[in-house]
This record gives structure tokens, sequence and C-alpha cells, in this order.
């Protein structure tokens, strides 16, 4: 369990970054925030936070993940799936 907590916190830190990379450097945002919490988490740049998380975790993320990617929570337990740390 504490493994998996060390991964997630790591993962949250790099997601961090990545919001940051696609939506500007004032944007903050911790596991809870989700989607209609941030006014840069708009259409476009969710698709430009998707390229950057696509490139950064080597996902291939279907049309059907990305919509319903709307919290960081849920984009983290996809990274952690996809890459095999699923909780």
């Amino acid at each position: 369990m504490f493994m998996n907590e060390n991964i997630n916190d790591t993962i949250l830190k790099e997601v961090q970054q990545l919001f940051r990379q696609a939506m500007g450097n004032d944007v903050n945002v911790d596991i809870n925030t989700e989607k209609d919490m941030i006014a840069e988490w708009d259409s476009i740049n969710h698709l430009n936070l998707i390229v950057e998380l696509e490139s950064a975790f080597d996902l291939g993320l279907s049309m059907e993940e990305i919509e319903k990617l709307h919290s960081v929570r849920q984009i983290v337990a996809v990274i952690q799936s996809k890459n095999g740390n699923a909780t």
C-alpha cells in the first residue's frame, strides 16, 4: 500500500507539471481537482493535456478514455492502470 502511495505521489507530481505545461504556469491542481474547478481546463487545453500525458507516460488513450478524464484522480488512475500499477 505504501508503495502504491509513492507511485501516486510520483505520478501526481508529473501530472501537476503537465497541467502547467498544457494550461499555463498559474494552473495548480491536486488529486481532488476536477475539470469544472479550473477555468483553463477547456476543450482545447484538455487536448493539449492529453498530448502531454501520452508523451510523458508513453500512453495510447482511446477517445472514450479521453472523454472520461474529468479529474486529476481519474487521470492518475488511468496512468497507473496503463503502466501496470493499478490500485
